[in-house]
């Protein structure tokens, strides 16, 4: 976007009054036009920055911050932070208390500067002013790389700006964040919102000084709305703090059975003292006895948003204000292309009859309350400028964006991830329930859930049951089904790890999702859930093959696919027979399920057409009522954090959340198996999909807990040059087969190769 364009639109003169606005002139002529080190560019831009007179500064109310300073390892992901914040000043003194090794600058700043010291490492390059529109047409934004060492560069700067963004998203009510870039002494200028990201033209702060300095004194002139924050989410009051604490700690000594200081450990998964928020949910339509809108108080959330793009969904235990009944918020953004909304889904599954799927309370689309909106729905903006002339091809594809908008819906069912189980008994019986709650959808509404995961699967603790009731939660992915049993759109959905064979095999993506997929992908939730969070023998180098081959693998080859590990152990049983559980009861249990999906060869006719909903129900049903299970044999296991910081992935294994304290048996431990790969697959590139990455606890207000950390950057593709392209391709290439002997080396998946360092033609 043009810079002038994208100052008018986003940032507008609101005030023709200047007095406190410092002069621009020669601003920036001590930042060079490159460095060899950041640094060479941040310290002067810093120093200009800060520079104030008694009554005038670059802006006012707001101050910078070199937070990179307080980086212990800046140069390692998870621990770097932003070269430059800018902060509102009364929030200063406790960032600069706060503990070094925590990210706090991201729960307070309200944009920062990213610096990269040359200007080639900008990973965009704008069009020439001469080129037509036919040329604009093709023109591509991203830039093409010749140097190695310089692509390194700017995918590791590129990648720490998008994760920036993203930490500053899941730590602050947000509806869009302005960050500012430097490659050299050029600059940009980005708008990020939950579609996307709007990139302004580059400019030198050299030769145009006035153009940065009438950015940062336009955006201390903006209200807190104008500038990203949520106004539907105000800080709560003293006294709806304590009344959150209290409501909330005892609905979790119900759950939980716990008391005392247990209990106050439990207590802060939901709860930070200070940190208390209460939010808004408008509804659109009329129900009996309703108000609009409702007020839920919340603070600390159990589902915290991952990745920059997308339904960035967080999940909260909230109190009713008026009831003061603990419930579930999900705070979401969805597409607008949607014709359901998963409340309205929610809603029609109750008045069904539908069996363990969660009571709704309230839900809808959530109002701008800013003065000039009043009406309008919280929507993202980067979709509406797709079609601008200036708007330029990335990686050689047109840009698509989506519209989202922002959407609330509350639960009477507040309960703990399926992670939090206890026990054998109490997975499956929990897993039996969501059987129930899946069989009842089809049958009653002919809709599949098509999102079959660990972590949509929750444990509610309700009156007279010993053991608590599991319910299939996230509805917003579900689909009817036709009279042949096939959802009515093609394509993969879900969660990859869970999966079944036949939509992850090649061409999984065309076909359509059916009934059977879901039993299927609640097996291995079933599976996941016994080798991570239950008794047996894997050793973590044999958990990490297993979890990377069965759960994780992402093939590439003519598109992307997977299941190969599932594939195995179907035919094989290759990983159920490498595990041997403490329970005998769950090792049944798998072996019959995995049976029922796949017979063995010598079996084919005893387990015949077994795979049915129907027969399902019953064998598991009778298996419940006839067996005596553990109750409390859960032992969490992880695996090897050097074998995923190796190839990159983002998942290090179960975020398991509280459950009742309960005593464990004593891991046993035997040989490691080998897995070793079949044959006859097409030669491929293989990388890891985290299907269940951890979530960071999160804030609820701008402030953020001082000991939070947050993941790695989202890897970012940007382009190498057509010589670069080539000599990847000739280092890829597959070697000749070969044995070797001895044990093979843990893999969880394929290493980023490193490529051929090479020059760029002068």
């Amino acid at each position: 976007m043009p810079v002038a364009m994208f100052m008018e639109r986003f940032l507008p003169a609101v005030t023709t009054d200047r007095r406190n606005r410092l002069s621009s002139t020669n601003a920036f002529k001590n930042v060079p036009n490159r460095a060899d080190k950041p640094a060479g560019i941040y310290e002067p831009l810093f120093a200009a920055l800060s520079k104030q007179t008694k009554y005038k500064s670059r802006c006012p109310d707001y101050v910078f911050d070199k937070s990179i300073d307080r980086s212990i390892r800046r140069s390692r992901l998870g621990y770097a932070k932003p070269h430059i914040c800018c902060f509102p000043s009364q929030h200063l003194p406790k960032i600069q208390q706060a503990n070094r090794l925590s990210r706090i600058e991201l729960g307070y700043a309200e944009l920062f500067i990213q610096v990269t010291s040359d200007p080639q490492a900008d990973p965009f390059i704008d069009p020439g002013p001469d080129l037509d529109s036919t040329a604009l047409d093709a023109y591509d934004f991203l830039r093409d790389f010749s140097d190695e060492a310089l692509y390194q560069e700017t995918e590791r700067s590129f990648g720490s700006h998008i994760a920036f963004v993203t930490e500053i998203f899941a730590r602050q009510q947000r509806l869009f964040v302005f960050t500012v870039s430097m490659a050299g002494s050029l600059a940009r200028f980005f708008r990020w919102d939950h579609a996307g990201c709007i990139v302004s033209q580059a400019f030198d702060v050299r030769q145009y000084p006035d153009t940065l300095a009438e950015f940062f004194w336009r955006y201390s002139r903006l209200s807190d709305g104008e500038r990203g924050h949520d106004w539907s989410v105000q800080r709560a009051t003293l006294e709806q703090e304590h009344l959150f604490r209290d409501m909330v700690k005892e609905y979790l000594g119900l759950q939980l059975e716990l008391t005392g200081e247990e209990l106050e450990r439990a207590l802060v998964t939901h709860y930070q003292a200070g940190h208390v928020a209460v939010v808004r949910v408008d509804t659109q339509e009329s129900l009996p006895n309703d108000e609009d809108p409702h007020f839920f108080i919340v603070s600390r959330p159990v589902i915290t948003p991952l990745h920059l793009e997308g339904r960035s969904t967080r999940g909260y235990w909230a109190v009713n204000a008026k009831t003061r009944e603990v419930v579930f918020l999900k705070d979401t953004w969805r597409t607008c292309s949607s014709k359901e909304r998963e409340g309205d889904i929610l809603r029609h599954l109750n008045e069904l009859g539908v069996r363990n799927v969660p009571n709704l309370g309230v839900h809808g689309d959530i109002y701008h309350c800013m003065i000039g909106y009043l009406g309008f729905m919280q929507e993202t903006t980067t979709h509406k400028f797709s079609n601008e002339p200036w708007a330029l091809r990335l990686n050689e594809q047109d840009v698509s964006v989506s519209k989202r908008r922002h959407y609330r819906m509350v639960t009477h069912s507040a309960g703990y991830s399926l992670k939090s189980v206890r026990g054998t008994e109490e997975l499956l019986h929990a897993a039996y329930d969501v059987l129930l709650a899946m069989k009842d959808a089809l049958a009653r509404d002919s809709r599949i859930h098509r999102d079959l995961s660990v972590g949509n699967i929750i444990l509610v603790k309700e009156p007279g049951r010993t053991i608590r009731r599991g319910y299939l939660i996230d509805w917003d992915a579900s689909e009817r089904v036709d009279d042949h049993g096939e959802s009515l759109h093609a394509g993969r959905a879900g969660t990859w790890a869970f999966m079944s064979i036949r939509m992850l095999d090649m061409g999984g993506d065309k076909q359509k999702h059916t009934f059977k997929d879901d039993m299927e992908a609640l097996l291995y939730v079933v599976f996941y859930c016994a080798v991570f969070y239950l008794s047996h023998n894997l050793t973590m180098w044999s958990l990490t093959r297993l979890n990377g081959d069965f759960f994780d693998r992402v093939e590439e080859y003519e598109g992307t696919y997977g299941g190969h590990g599932k594939e195995a152990n179907a035919l094989s049983r290759r990983h159920i027979n490498s595990v041997q559980f403490g329970s005998a009861g769950l090792k049944e249990w798998l072996e019959t399920v995995m049976n029922y999906h796949s017979p063995p060869r010598d079996r084919c006719e005893e387990y015949k057409d077994m795979w049915d909903p129907d027969r399902l129900e019953a064998y598991w049903s009778h298996f419940l009522e006839t067996h005596t299970l553990e109750r409390d044999d859960r032992l969490v296991h992880r695996v090897s954090r050097a074998a995923l910081f190796h190839t990159g992935s983002d998942s290090l294994g179960p975020n398991p959340s509280p459950s009742p304290r309960t005593p464990s048996p004593p891991k046993r431990g035997l040989d490691e198996v080998d897995s070793s790969h079949g044959e006859g697959r097409p030669a491929k590139r293989q990388r890891r999909s985290g299907a269940e990455p951890p979530s960071p606890p999160g804030v609820t207000e701008t402030e953020a807990n001082a000991n939070e950390t947050a993941s790695a950057p989202p890897h970012t593709t940007l382009r190498r040059s057509q010589r670069l392209r080539d000599q990847q391709h000739r280092s890829e290439q597959p070697a000749p087969s070969h044995s070797v002997s001895g044990p093979k080396a843990p893999t969880a998946g394929r290493a980023r190769k490193r490529l051929p360092r090479t020059r760029s033609r002068k």
